[in-house]
């Protein structure tokens, strides 16, 4: 199924009254969910659907955990997970603390057998209901 976009209008920041022009906007089309992902998973597999359940919470459990404890989680084919933080500079080496950091954040960098998969989307534009200008 192809994934869906739209054109949308945009107004250039750095030229706001420059000329406009429309882009690609991707269009969502539902949520899938980890009981989703369990069900299908579960007919793949000789899992039972509880237990691709489970799988995939530990899954949720584990990897914020050790990406806390400052690792980067490595998951072969699919990718690799990654902290990032925003941080805010100091005068002095002495005055840098974690007070520096402003937010974090969580990086996904998808590993080959992803990205082959993503290679193969195909797009299929839908129509307007009005046009949307951002």
């Amino acid at each position: 199924m192809p994934a869906k976009y739209k054109a949308i209008e945009k107004v250039n920041p750095r030229d706001p009254e420059g000329p406009r022009k429309f882009y690609p906007s991707l269009q969502t089309d539902g949520r899938v969910t980890i009981r989703t992902l369990a069900m299908e998973a579960a007919d793949r597999s000789s899992m039972s659907e509880a237990d691709s359940y489970a799988s995939i919470a530990n899954l949720w459990n584990l990897i914020p955990r050790h990406l806390a404890e400052g690792k980067i989680v490595d998951l072969d084919d699919f990718g690799v997970f990654k902290l990032s933080i925003t941080t805010e500079g100091s005068d002095t080496l002495e005055g840098v603390t974690s007070r520096n950091i402003k937010s974090i954040s969580v990086r996904f960098m998808p590993g080959p057998a992803f990205m082959e998969i993503l290679a193969r989307v195909q797009f299929e534009k839908v129509a307007n209901d009005k046009t949307t200008t951002v």
